[in-house]
């Protein structure tokens, strides 16, 4: 199958310093995609990419197995639906503004009407389509301008962190959303998220960016540091490794790796800490604990261990994990 991106050689700068360096890329057809990585890790960067809205210092982009620059001609422009992280909706209604996307689509205004009604309908605005666009909530304003990019009905839909800014209520929504898109037969989705867990959670796969650069670590419980002999010293406490890297800076560690016990287990894992649990949260169908133990981890555990650990919120609790459960970069 043609992949939807192939990547090759990015790098983009700003000033002196390259702020995306990508060797090689591939991102599939008809997938839900997640950008992980922290805030100035390059997510926008690489969207802004793969919308075509900017253009790589170095490298080729090649779009669905076709070489690719910016601009694009009409027909691929129709394939690519983009919602950056502030979107901005033109003066008038709802509908004036998606049925300005059409126009510029070049769709004709006999297909308008059905199409405007079906994407209301995807995001739950159909009862505001005749509301002024300034008057919008912030979760409001997010879905409108999905509506206003899936209206021409993309083959491609790219979103800058959809879910900041926004309370729980209307992050659930969009997540709904995005399932629903992902369902569609023949859609690719795309989107970033500083919100690892819940992006994990929604996309069939992940690319993690650290600094401008992919890598193949979860970015999940990420601690910067300094690697001696197979341990790293994030500063707070001492983290037992198998790599032999020279040059790490970062570990990560999967939270479904770790082990969750209410005293200290007699076990051959080299890594345990002690520490007091603040945070108990559902994420899909598994449950979410943060344990502060002088650095922030998560974990991932069954609703039915949670029962099981009698745990509570403030208890002091035990992580394990082995060493060879720390990614090293």
């Amino acid at each position: 199958m043609i992949a939807a991106y192939q990547l090759n050689n990015i790098k983009v700068h700003r000033g002196q310093h390259c702020i995306l360096d990508i060797p090689s890329l591939t991102l599939p057809q008809h997938k839900c995609i997640v950008l992980l990585g922290d805030n100035g890790g390059g997510k926008s960067t690489l969207l802004d990419l793969l919308a075509f809205t900017a253009t790589a210092d170095e490298g080729d982009i090649v779009f669905a197995g076709r070489a690719t620059q910016a601009p694009l001609s009409p027909a691929q422009r129709q394939t690519i639906g983009y919602v950056s992280q502030h979107p901005y909706l033109l003066t008038g209604t709802v509908t004036n503004n998606l049925k300005l996307a059409l126009n510029l689509q070049g769709i004709h205004s006999k297909h308008h009407a059905p199409l405007i009604e079906q994407a209301l309908e995807l995001v739950d605005l159909q009862h505001i389509a005749a509301q002024a666009a300034d008057t919008l909530s912030g979760g409001e304003l997010k879905r409108a301008a999905i509506a206003r990019a899936i209206v021409y009905q993309p083959d491609i839909l790219l979103f800058d962190e959809p879910f900041s800014h926004l309370d729980q209520g209307h992050r659930q929504q969009l997540k709904t959303i995005i399932k629903r898109l992902a369902q569609q037969p023949n859609k690719t989705i795309i989107f970033s998220t500083h919100d690892r867990l819940q992006g994990l959670a929604l996309a069939d796969s992940s690319i993690n960016l650290v600094n401008g650069k992919t890598t193949t670590s979860p970015l999940l419980n990420l601690f910067p540091g300094q690697l001696n002999q197979h341990i790293f010293d994030t500063g707070h406490l001492h983290i037992h490794t198998t790599s032999t890297l020279s040059n790490a800076h970062h570990i990560a560690i999967d939270p479904r790796e770790i082990i969750i016990s209410t005293h200290a287990l007699e076990s051959s894992m080299r890594n345990q800490f002690s520490g007091r649990l603040t945070l108990i949260a559902e994420e899909s169908n598994a449950i979410r604990l943060t344990i502060d133990c002088n650095e922030q981890f998560q974990a991932l555990i069954s609703p039915d261990a949670l029962v099981a650990l009698n745990l509570s919120l403030g208890d002091t609790v035990w992580i394990s994990f082995k060493s060879t459960a720390v990614s090293v970069f």
